[in-house]
């Protein structure tokens, strides 16, 4: 036998031997594997080989070593099947494949609202998620949307991912109209999450819009129930006059102006609204307990039609 035959055969057995490593060694069933926060890729190595899904821990290391993910393992849970090829394990690993969860944040939820969902859903704690919204006065920048969770992320990850989809929709735009009524961008996002909660109807936002824009030329109290509803804390069909009296900065029966924070998250098409009011004289509103509301600019009308409702 030549040497060149040799060779080959040589190359040939060790691509033999290389496949059984790396193929399938057998169809198995799906296991579930959580990669904690700080674990080195030997304890990875490991967990996959009581678990079933490498058969051959060494093997495993090298192959990490020699594409650079022994440092790229990214935490999370993992849904892996049993006697799965070791490239697919790695490549999973590696890219973050983790099992995710389908959460939808309506739109004017509040922040304890948000806390309770991602609760439910056994994403996080109610009570860690609403201590990072407090600290870092996030109530109003926790985007309404659907987003896909990793199953492992803390609750500061679930409120980054919602902080960074409200600054990817809150643009340039929408902060320099906001200019123009001398508005900062809270301002606009505080007088959004009030249009959130009073408006049912789409087509009626930019009018309710309006009815704020011109009380706050006046300088008449806003008067929103949603502001009374927010402080205290639980939903009513109709305030009573005492509730009216709810001593609190976010009570616009009593304080002049914008409360000095969002009352929800409110989407974009608020967040629109409220730099962009219609032209209009109107300064009242009544809610005809059908989503929609009767409108007025004159504050004799107004009683009547509160009367009637």
């Amino acid at each position: 036998m030549n040497k060149k035959v040799i060779i080959i055969s040589v190359v040939c057995l060790m691509i033999v031997c290389l496949g059984a490593f790396l193929m399938p060694s057998r169809p198995g069933s799906s296991v579930i594997i959580n990669v904690n926060p700080g674990m080195t890729a030997r304890e990875v190595a490991g967990v996959l080989k009581s678990r079933g899904v490498i058969s051959n821990e060494k093997l495993f290391l090298g192959l990490l070593r020699i594409t650079g993910g022994d440092k790229k393992i990214k935490r999370g849970t993992y849904r892996l099947n049993a006697g799965l090829n070791i490239f697919s394990v790695v490549g999973k690993l590696v890219s973050g494949d983790v099992l995710m969860v389908r959460v939808t944040i309506p739109e004017g939820f509040t922040a304890e609202q948000i806390a309770g969902l991602v609760e439910q859903k056994k994403l996080g704690d109610r009570e860690e998620f609403m201590k990072i919204v407090r600290e870092r006065k996030l109530e109003g920048y926790l985007f309404p949307e659907t987003y896909l969770v990793p199953l492992y992320s803390s609750e500061e990850d679930i409120i980054e991912m919602m902080v960074k989809q409200f600054n990817v929709i809150f643009t340039e735009e929408l902060l320099e109209k906001g200019k123009k009524y001398r508005f900062t961008k809270n301002d606009i996002i505080i007088l959004a999450s009030i249009i959130e909660r009073e408006a049912a109807k789409e087509n009626e936002r930019s009018l309710i819009s309006a009815v704020f824009h011109n009380r706050l030329k006046k300088r008449y109290y806003l008067e929103s129930c949603a502001t009374v509803l927010y402080v205290l804390g639980k939903h009513k069909d109709k305030l009573m006059y005492e509730d009216l009296k709810v001593d609190s900065p976010y009570n616009t029966y009593r304080n002049f102006g914008l409360p000095p924070g969002p009352i929800c998250n409110p989407g974009l098409n608020s967040l629109v609204a409220a730099v962009n009011p219609e032209d209009t004289d109107l300064y009242f509103f009544v809610s005809n307990g059908d989503g929609t509301h009767e409108f007025s600019s004159q504050y004799r009308r107004h009683l009547k039609v509160q009367k009637n409702n």
